[in-house]
């Protein structure tokens, strides 16, 4: 009899909160610890986390947590579950920082720093299993796939992605590290990508960049005000392109929006075509600047853009 499970804990069938535990002869390997954010429904609520009441339970089997890329979906429920048990964290360079940000929020996890920094070529051995990864594309860099291998076949996880030919290096599928994985036996793949009960074809950034752009252009004479979630690296790299193109300036509005950037120009995970000293301006500056000369970035708490756009709409923002 095979001794090998896999559980899901969220992310199936919903947008977030993404987390699956394999179980191999009585050890657990855990894909992703995310949260989502509530729907409308769900009032005074602020996040919504996997029951990790299973996982507590047995945190003595537990290998590790595997991250497969840095948005709050994937990372964002870290911090409540390392309030319960203490297992290591393995994802990319950049991953880990962003988890890192998530996680020194919680006072209770000031000394945790048992964070593991993998990459494509990684290969880790558990005795019966072994774990590896494999480049995808998302809207961030450093996204991977982690491939564990098992003495009953192969489990593939993909993490949020998609295919997207114009993608540039650092955010491209590994397409031959898939042939090569697929001509293994694979057991389970669980895939995730949004949208793919949708027919045709995904748009490739390249347009969404262009996108970006023209609507810079066609508002010369307007501040112009950006709501993305705050990890959304690619989309931040498009926001100040445009910025840079059409002569402005660009105000990071909220904390975990500076953080995120602060972080990705450190990893030289976003490239700044002019000095930062010409290119960001300070909230409390932006004022001072006429409307045609601004782009405001913002995320508003935990990263999440509609509510602060929402404060913005209504008045409710003391700079804006």
């Amino acid at each position: 009899m095979t001794d090998l499970s896999i559980i899901p804990f969220g992310g199936v069938r919903e947008n977030g909160k993404n987390m699956y535990a394999v179980i191999v002869n009585d050890e657990i390997f855990i894909f992703d610890a995310g949260l989502k954010y509530p729907e409308t429904d769900q009032l005074g609520v602020d996040v919504v986390v996997p029951d990790f009441e299973y996982l507590i339970k047995n945190s003595d089997k537990i290998a590790g947590v595997f991250l497969s890329h840095g948005h709050a979906d994937a990372i964002g429920a870290l911090p409540y579950f390392l309030q319960q048990v203490n297992v290591p964290i393995f994802g990319s360079e950049l991953t880990i920082e962003l988890a890192k940000l998530a996680i020194k929020e919680q006072p209770a996890l000031a000394d945790y720093d048992d964070y593991h920094v993998i990459n494509e070529k990684t290969e880790i051995d558990f005795g019966d299993v072994t774990v590896s990864f494999f480049n995808t594309t998302h809207s961030i860099p450093d996204s991977l796939g982690v491939v564990l291998g098992t003495p009953y076949g192969q489990i593939v996880y993909t993490g949020d992605f998609k295919f997207d030919q114009t993608a540039n290096q650092s955010y491209r599928t590994d397409i031959a590290r898939l042939v090569e994985v697929g001509q293994g036996k694979v057991l389970a793949l669980l895939g995730d990508a949004a949208g793919t009960g949708n027919e045709g074809d995904s748009v490739n950034e390249s347009k969404i960049g262009d996108y970006i752009l023209d609507a810079f252009r066609d508002n010369k004479q307007k501040r112009i005000i950006v709501a993305a979630v705050a990890s959304n690296i690619q989309r931040i790299q498009q926001v100040i392109d445009a910025t840079v193109a059409t002569k402005r300036q660009l105000v990071l509005s909220g904390n975990d929006i500076e953080n995120v950037v602060r972080t990705a120009i450190r990893l030289r995970k976003l490239h700044l075509p002019i000095p930062e000293s010409k290119l960001f301006v300070n909230l409390k500056n932006a004022k001072n600047l006429p409307a045609a000369e601004t782009v405001i970035l913002e995320t508003g708490r935990m990263g999440e853009p509609i509510k602060h756009l929402n404060r913005m709409a209504n008045g409710e923002d003391p700079y804006i």
